[in-house]
């Protein structure tokens, strides 16, 4: 081996292990410069992470009309890799962890909207056994937790004069029926007769209804005959409904209405149509207190 083969493997050896790469230096010459080491960074402290905290717009009071779909929201900032449960309050029961839901109650389901942050609950065909306090928990540490109210409504139809109305033969037939409240109005009010909903029959049978979170609806029925007499039932939607029964006199009058054995068939008869007109003078008052 010459000198200069023993000088080629020695560059050789040096080049595998110092990579150097070659360059164009002043001159025109080239000229050979190390490759620059990998520099590994100093490692840093990470900074303190927030901690979560619950949305304060989103209303702790939830009020939901028996039958309808309750809604709990449970908006969190700052989760990070905490999960939400929510708990009921009365007796501690776990309903859900994140998205799963933990209840053999179906109409319980956990609806999470990742987009908006919101862990919410939902509880469909809601009860009034429902109402009370739940709880949204995040598995911070120590847990944080906010509580949320819910008040399920079943609202009732009251109609005046019942359970029962004596009107005579030929006489109008005014019920009156009233839903004092509820979270939200009725999608609708029907008066039913022996189970057959009433309708609009000519200027003979009339139906006004109004309805709110206070709602009123008036049924008349002008100059009764015998086959108006029976129940009458108003039925407003997702609320109680409640009947009257009504009875046409057709000459034979009950013992509250003839004042006396002395009063005559037309004295009684007279009586039965002073009373129908009193109430129908007091409902229609009633009524432009409603409408006003």
């Amino acid at each position: 081996m010459t000198l200069q083969h023993a000088a080629h493997l020695v560059l050789l050896a040096h080049l595998l292990t110092c990579p150097v790469f070659p360059v164009w230096a002043a001159g025109g010459l080239w000229a050979w410069e190390r490759a620059a080491r990998h520099v590994v960074p100093e490692p840093t402290v990470p900074g303190p992470t927030l901690p979560p905290v619950f949305d304060p717009r989103v209303s702790n009071n939830v009020t939901v009309t028996a039958t309808k779909t309750a809604r709990l929201s449970c908006v969190v900032h700052n989760l990070g890799n905490n999960s939400v449960s929510w708990i009921r309050h009365r007796d501690l029961h776990i309903l859900s962890v994140g998205s799963q839901t933990y209840t053999s109650d179906d109409r319980f389901e956990a609806v999470p909207q990742a987009a908006k942050g919101d862990w919410m609950l939902s509880i469909k065909y809601a009860l009034p056994r429902d109402s009370g306090q739940y709880d949204c928990q995040v598995s911070s540490t120590p847990p944080t937790a906010r509580t949320v109210h819910l008040t399920v409504i079943e609202p009732r139809a009251k109609i005046l004069r019942a359970p029962e109305m004596h009107v005579g033969l030929g006489s109008p037939i005014n019920l009156t029926c009233v839903v004092a409240y509820s979270p939200e109005p009725p999608d609708y009010l029907h008066w039913y007769h022996k189970e057959k909903m009433v309708r609009k029959d000519g200027d003979r049978v009339s139906v006004r209804t109004k309805l709110g979170r206070r709602s009123l609806s008036q049924l008349v029925v002008k100059r009764a005959r015998p086959a108006d007499a029976g129940v009458y039932t108003c039925s407003p939607a997702h609320a109680l409904e409640h009947s009257i029964t009504v009875h046409v006199l057709t000459g034979e009058y009950p013992a509250a209405m003839q004042g006396g054995s002395s009063v005559t068939c037309a004295g009684r008869r007279r009586w039965a149509l002073l009373l129908t007109a009193l109430v129908t003078l007091s409902t229609s008052v009633l009524l432009t207190y409603f409408y006003m």
